[in-house]
């Protein structure tokens, strides 16, 4: 991860995550917390060449739907 263009901005997000999941299994005596962490950074990570792809693809995005909005109407 040190290693990628966006080290800058993943690596100091990672270790926010890391230092709170580590912190809540200190709590709960659980690594559930820090395995979740690694999950998540593991599933962006490989999904970050397609998001890469995609935006260099110039692909139009405009029309997407803000997925706040059909939440809020259900309430």
């Amino acid at each position: 991860m040190r290693a990628d263009r966006c080290a800058e901005t993943w690596v100091p997000a990672f270790e926010r995550e890391w230092t709170a999941a580590l912190e809540e299994s200190r709590r709960t005596f659980s690594l559930a917390p820090l395995y979740e962490v690694v999950q998540e950074w593991q599933g962006r990570l490989a999904s970050a060449p397609a998001v890469d792809a995609f935006v260099a693809s110039g692909y139009d995005d405009s029309d997407f739907i803000d997925m706040a909005e059909p939440r809020g109407r259900r309430r």
